[in-house]
């Protein structure tokens, strides 16, 4: 995931700020699937989304909204600019009472984008990002749980409180007509206090704290090679995060878990131009990381004294990727080959043991590693578009959750799917579009050989329909369908399937002059499903069970925004 081009993803597999991200200011959002390894880094071996916002100070709204389940929201944004110089803030409050007991929660975010402006050489800029949440964790349900009321809570106590920061400093420039220089600085950290209550195996408190830095200098330049038109990044990342946390389990000694990686890059593409039709791509990264890992001393729960302990890593990985990609007319033809590579995430070396929740130490993972080929045609028609693709990655490594506690590695894997989307315009003003994803993972080497991948549908789909009524008002449907996957977990496929579900949205959209209102029903069908669920010991029925972290029932949203001109 990437802000404006620099990554949002922690060091560990913890969620994504998402409050730090002016959502009213996005301003689009790029989804390039396949592996980007070779210009993002080990984080992007499925792909890349990239969000993009605006990059300048002409929006100035009020927005409020209220809907389902005591959700209320408030965010407000304004601007001004000098001769060189813009600027811009925003704040967003949003709170919700949550559909499950002890789901609500209560978000703050203030930021801002100073812009310094050079019309001909030179732009520089600063982005700054704050927040504060307060949220409750229902946790999973057993599966006699979730069928009889998913709405309810196993842990009503156990709660988290976070709060962080992101600054990020850049510069642009044209350094000549051909050569341009983008740098940027991140600095960012958050801190999380989680607190789980007696309905847990172990009643706890943790605190986390993440720190990160990064710096990517990357040089665009234009230049002929072989008398052919040329286009090529060369790049430098470097980044480094630690992750400290502090876990107080009532009743026996607390311990400590402290990570760090240091991560070095290199990388290089180039596309050529060989005919005015023809493009050849080919690029190359280098990346270097250090991990280290240590626990400390604790006495655990039958007051057995468990020894410190601690680790560390050094690895050095390659990435290589090439592709043709062929334009004729409405045709565009392509087909691409690439590495990939993985680090272990610095929570991936830690991981409590399912029986005794004691704390599981675990620096030898390897880095996982793999390859991506990928074939793909777009036709543009009169009325729309249509796009196909067919692709296949093979993974060796591939790091996964253990079921036996933290995580593992898995021989080999090979994930083999198509892809097809559409859009159409039915008429001036009803608008179409339909994609369909097919997949088959399977795990190919090791003690779950044959067996297929936990959490893969077979299929997914999409189907939206939009209605322009008039210049002033728009009215959208949208259905989404996942279709059955093996439960999490779950390699040696004893479980079943998770069922799929299809769900429908309904969203509406009004211009009152500088007024605008938007409404939307999620779910609308009142869908009762699970986007995840897993595969477990239930120490309740000392027995292997299902457990479902269910999706919210059907919502109701409106908001109003008035934009000051």
């Amino acid at each position: 995931m990437l802000l404006n081009g620099q990554r949002l993803n922690p060091i560990d597999s913890g969620s994504i700020d998402w409050s730090l991200i002016p959502l009213t200011s996005i301003e689009r959002i790029e989804v390039m699937p396949g592996s980007g390894t070779v210009l993002y880094g080990d984080r992007s071996s499925g792909g890349v989304i990239n969000i993009i916002t605006k990059k300048t100070a002409d929006t100035r709204y009020a927005s409020v909204g209220v809907g389902s389940h005591g959700m209320r929201e408030l965010s407000l944004q304004a601007g001004g600019a000098t001769d060189s110089i813009d600027s811009s803030l925003y704040f967003q409050y949003g709170a919700s009472d949550g559909w499950r007991t002890n789901s609500d929660q209560r978000r703050y975010a203030l930021g801002g984008r100073i812009n310094f402006l050079n019309e001909h050489d030179m732009h520089g800029f600063v982005d700054l990002a704050a927040f504060d949440e307060k949220l409750g964790f229902p946790g999973g349900l057993w599966r006699a749980e979730y069928l009889a009321d998913p709405a309810q809570s196993r842990h009503p106590g156990d709660r988290s409180d976070r709060n962080g920061f992101r600054i990020r400093p850049g510069v642009m420039v044209n350094l000549s007509e051909d050569v341009a220089l983008d740098a940027d600085l991140v600095l960012s950290r958050d801190e999380r206090s989680g607190f789980s209550d007696a309905t847990n195996p172990v009643e706890q408190t943790r605190d986390l704290s993440r720190d990160f830095i990064s710096f990517s200098p990357k040089l665009k330049i234009k230049h002929r090679l072989g008398g052919f038109s040329n286009h090529a990044t060369v790049g430098y990342d470097y980044f480094r995060g630690t992750a400290d946390s502090r876990t107080s389990p009532t009743g026996f000694q607390s311990y400590t878990q402290n990570a760090s990686q240091t991560s070095h890059a290199l990388y290089a593409q180039n596309i050529m131009a060989l005919t005015e039709h023809l493009a050849w791509t080919l690029g190359m990264r280098v990346q270097r990381q250090r991990q280290s890992a240590e626990q400390s001393a604790y006495t655990d729960r039958f007051n057995t004294p468990q020894p410190a302990v601690s680790g560390h890593s050094v690895d050095t990985r390659e990435a290589y990727e090439t592709g043709m990609t062929y334009r004729t007319g409405d045709w565009k033809l392509y087909g691409r080959l690439g590495t990939s590579f993985r680090f272990p995430n610095t929570d991936e070396l830690y991981g409590l043991d399912p029986l005794t929740w004691a704390p599981v130490f675990a620096i030898g993972l390897k880095p996982q590693h793999g390859i991506v080929y990928e074939v793909g045609a777009t036709k543009k028609m009169t009325r729309g578009s249509v796009s196909l693709s067919v692709y296949q990655q093979n993974l060796k490594d591939e790091i996964t959750s253990d079921p036996n506690g933290g995580n593992m590695n898995v021989g080999k894997t090979r994930r083999l799917g198509s892809e097809l989307s559409a859009k159409l315009n039915i008429t001036d003003t009803l608008h179409g579009n339909v994609g369909v994803t097919l997949e088959d993972a399977q795990i190919r080497a090791g003690a779950y050989a044959g067996r297929e991948m936990p959490m893969v549908p077979g299929v997914q789909a999409s189907a939206g329909l939009s209605w322009d009524a008039s210049p002033d008002a728009v009215y959208a449907a949208r259905l989404n369908h996942v279709g059955k996957r093996r439960y999490g977990d779950d390699y040696g496929n004893d479980a079943g399937y998770l069922s799929g579900y299809t769900t429908l949205d309904l969203i509406a959209s009004w211009r009152i002059r500088d007024w605008k209102i938007d409404a939307k029903i999620l779910n609308a069908a009142d869908k009762r499903y699970a986007a995840y669920a897993g595969y477990g010991f239930n120490s309740g029925t000392f027995a292997n069970d299902t457990f479902y972290y269910p999706a919210d029932g059907r919502t109701f949203g409106v908001a109003a925004r008035y934009d000051f001109r």
